[in-house]
């Protein structure tokens, strides 16, 4: 990727109806987002296919399985299923292609990867942490930031878990070992506007109103805003954007 070139996007997960409350918010601000929904969520409310529609107005939607089960457990038909299934929904409910993924609670392996490119998504995105520049591969993407602290040692096993090495060494060296969300992303910000490459927000909506984050997340959107250079790009724009523009 060209040093020029810096990306922020931001990708929302498990279609809660708060999703429609940070839509609102990302829309005020003139962020583009990714809405991972799946049609069912055996541990949530989810959202009636009217609010799925209007995040589709403003926002791309992406796929989150069906019933937002963990794949790598399933056998290969019935993660097949969910995966296609979830997809079929979507843009049944949204009359428009769907080709974003998001595995279900960060769980993924080789099998579960196939499935998804194999259904027809652009890539997927995971929740591997402090990457701040497009995967070689689209399907195993990577995020920067998530909207909740972790710990140091959280941040550790998470590493460890998913094998993500370059997370790891990035943690140290570009954000300083930072456990506070909002500064965690800041540090990311600050280095794609300065070297190029994708600062990326995900959050849970019900986590930020569980948490009470909702105030903190708009003081810093508007802060980036108002520092950094940046342009604004869903998930399914960068996973799109082809191999000649990847980072090495």
């Amino acid at each position: 990727m060209p040093s020029a070139v810096s990306f922020v996007t931001v990708s929302v997960d498990d279609g809660h109806p708060s999703d429609l409350r940070a839509a609102d918010l990302l829309s005020s601000l003139g962020y583009a987002a990714t809405f991972y929904v799946p049609a069912r969520n055996p541990e949530r409310e989810v959202l009636e296919p009217d609010g799925v529609r209007r995040l589709a107005e403003a926002f791309e939607v992406g796929g989150h399985t069906y019933n937002h089960l963990a794949l790598p457990p399933l056998d290969r038909e019935r993660a097949r299923r969910e995966i296609r299934d979830g997809r079929a929904w979507l843009e049944d409910v949204t009359s428009a292609p769907v080709k974003s993924f998001c595995y279900p609670r960060g769980k993924f392996d080789r099998q579960t990867r196939d499935l998804v490119a194999e259904a027809g998504f652009a890539g997927a995105r995971t929740t591997m942490g402090n990457i701040v520049t497009l995967s070689d591969d689209a399907f195993l993407g990577g995020a920067t930031t998530q909207a909740f602290s972790h710990s140091r040692r959280i941040q550790a096993r998470h590493a460890i878990v998913e094998r993500n090495w370059r997370g790891a060494a990035n943690y140290a060296r570009i954000f300083r070992f930072a456990t506070d969300w909002t500064e965690h992303f800041e540090l990311g910000v600050a280095h794609v506007s300065s070297h190029g490459g994708v600062a990326h927000l995900w959050f849970h909506s019900w986590e930020l109103d569980e948490y009470d984050q909702w105030g903190r997340l708009e003081e810093l959107l508007r802060r980036i805003q108002d520092r950094y250079q940046f342009q604004c790009a869903t998930n399914g724009r960068l996973f799109t954007l082809g191999s000649d523009t990847r980072a090495p």
